[in-house]
C-alpha cells in the first residue's frame, strides 16, 4: 500500500545542559532541529538531528535550509514505503544524503529518516529486523586488536566476542561508557568518582586542552582507576577532537600507552586516508570520528585494518540506515567499533541508539541514553538514560519506542517552518 509523505514540521530547540567541554566546543544548550513527519494516512513519526559545522560542515541554519530546499522537495508526495527489499533497516526510504555538488547533508538526512522510522515501522518489522540479526551474527569474525592491547585485552572484551548481539530480552548486553570533559581536573575527578558510584567501568577522557591542563586530567583519572584498567576492571580511551598535529600524534601516543590508554579518538583533523596512514605510526589504536562520515571513509579506513577503529553516530552518519551499514562492514572486517552520540541528544536520539543496538552488531563500546544526566530536561517521556553500571533496556513497540511531550517541545522549542506538499 502506498504511504505518501505530506507534510514535514521543521522545529529549532535548545535544551539546558549541565555543561559539558570538549577541545572544539563549549555547551550550555543543546541545540538540535526536531522533525515531524506526517503520512497521507494520519500517521506521524518524529526525527532529531545535531548539526556541527567541525564535523560534517553543517549548521543549525543550514540544515533547515537543506530539508526545505533539497531533502523534502526529494521525498514530499512520494511512496514511503517502497519493497521489501529496500534499504538494510526493512523498508525504509534511502533519503538524500549529498547535494547536486556533493556537499554532505547526513544531519539533515538523518531527521528525516529518523521521522519515517518511527512513523512507518511497527513491532513485526523489529522483530524481523531483531531475528534477521541474529541470523547475521554467526558470520561475523571476532573483532582484531591490530596487535595492541592496553588496558583491558580487546580480545577478551565480551563486546567483541563472535555472534553477540542484542536480542529480544528486556536489557542490551552493552553498558554506555562514562564520558569525562572538563578543563578543571578537580571537576573531571568528580565526575569520575560519581560515575564509579554508579558502577560504570568503560571510561573516555576528552584531551586537547592545553598540555599542563591533559596532564592533570590524566594524573587525576589514573590515580582513581588505575590499577583496575591493569587489572582488566576498567577501560579508559581518550578524544583529542583533531587538538593534535600528524606531528605531535605518535608521541602522544606513546605517553598515554604508559598510562594504559587503549585507544585513541580523532587525535588530528584529517581525511580517512590521512588518519589510516597515521595509525601506522601509532602505538595504539586509533579511533576515527570526524575522519568517517561516509561508506566512502568506511573503505578508506579499512587500510588500516583494526589500527582504526570507528565512532558509528546516528546524527554524523545520516540515520539509522547508514549507522546499521557501517556497522555491518565494520563487524564483517573484524574492526572494533563505538556507536557513539553528539552530545545533548534528546530522548528521541537516544531512543533511535536503542533501536539501533537491537539490530546491529555488538560494538566495542557505546556512549550515549545520557539524557538528564547531561540535560535539564528532555523532548520525550520517558526521559531516556542509561540506568546503573551504564545499562539500557530495550524498547518495545511501535516507531522509535517514545513519545514526544508536545508541552515541553513548545516550550523548548520553536516551529520553523511548516512544509506541504508539492503543487
Amino acid at each position: 500500500m502506498s504511504v505518501r509523505a505530506v507534510k514535514l514540521d521543521v522545529y529549532r530547540t535548545a535544551i539546558p545542559m549541565r555543561g559539558f567541554q570538549h577541545a572544539a566546543a563549549k555547551r550550555e544548550l543543546a541545540e538540535a532541529v526536531v522533525v515531524r513527519l506526517e503520512l497521507a494516512d494520519g500517521r506521524q513519526g518524529w526525527g532529531e538531528t545535531h548539526p556541527r559545522a567541525y564535523v560534517t560542515g553543517e549548521t543549525l541554519d543550514g540544515v533547515v535550509a537543506d530539508l526545505r530546499n533539497i531533502v523534502w522537495p526529494a521525498i514530499a508526495g512520494r511512496d514511503l514505503r517502497p519493497g521489501e527489499s529496500a534499504g538494510p533497516v526493512g523498508r525504509l526510504p534511502t533519503v538524500l544524503n549529498r547535494n547536486a555538488s556533493g556537499r554532505c547533508l547526513n544531519a539533515a538526512a538523518c531527521a528525516v529518516e529518523l521521522a519515517a522510522a518511527d512513523a512507518l515501522l511497527d513491532e513485526a518489522d523489529w522483530a524481523k529486523l531483531r531475528q534477521g540479526a541474529k541470523e547475521q551474527s554467526a558470520n561475523y569474525p571476532p573483532a582484531d586488536a591490530g596487535g595492541f592491547t592496553g588496558g583491558r585485552p580487546v580480545q577478551e572484551a565480551p563486546a567483541v566476542r563472535r555472534g553477540m548481539l542484542p536480542n529480544a530480552a528486556t536489557r542490551l548486553p552493552v553498558r554506555v561508557s562514562g564520558v569525562l570533559g572538563s578543563a578543571d581536573p578537580a571537576r573531571t575527578a568528580r565526575q569520575l568518582l560519581k560515575m564509579r558510584l554508579f558502577g560504570l567501568r568503560d571510561f573516555k577522557l576528552k584531551l586537547g586542552f592545553a598540555n599542563d591542563v591533559d596532564r592533570a586530567n590524566l594524573s587525576a583519572v589514573c590515580r582513581k582507576i588505575g590499577k583496575a584498567v591493569a587489572a582488566g576492571k576498567c577501560t579508559l580511551r581518550v578524544d583529542v577532537n583533531g587538538a593534535w598535529t600528524d606531528e605531535q600524534t605518535p608521541q602522544r601516543v606513546v605517553e598515554l600507552k604508559a598510562a594504559g590508554v587503549c585507544a585513541v579518538e580523532q587525535p588530528a583533523f584529517c581525511s580517512a586516508a590521512e588518519l589510516a596512514a597515521l595509525a601506522g605510526r601509532c602505538e595504539l589504536p586509533l579511533i576515527a570520528d570526524e575522519s568517517l562520515l561516509t561508506m566512502a571513509d568506511a573503505k578508506a579506513l579499512l587500510a588500516a585494518g583494526p589500527r582504526v577503529w570507528w565512532n558509528i553516530r546516528i546524527s554524523k552518519n545520516g540515520g539509522l540506515a547508514r549507522s546499521l551499514a557501517l556497522a555491518r562492514l565494520a563487524a564483517e572486517r573484524g574492526i572494533p567499533f563505538v556507536v557513539g552520540c553528539m552530545v545533548g541528544e534528546s530522548g528521541i536520539l537516544s531512543a533511535a541508539q536503542r533501536r539501533l543496538l537491537e539490530i546491529a552488531p555488538r560494538p566495542r563500546f557505546l556512549e550515549g541514553n545520557y539524557g538528564r544526566f547531561l540535560l535539564r530536561d528532555d523532548l520525550t517521556r520517558p526521559s531516556l538514560r542509561f540506568g546503573y553500571a551504564g545499562r539500557l533496556k530495550t524498547l518495545r513497540g511501535t516507531g522509535l519506542g517514545m513519545k514526544v511531550n508536545l508541552a515541553k517541545l513548545a516550550r523548548l522549542g520553536q516551529l520553523i517552518e511548516s512544509l506541504g506538499p508539492p503543487l
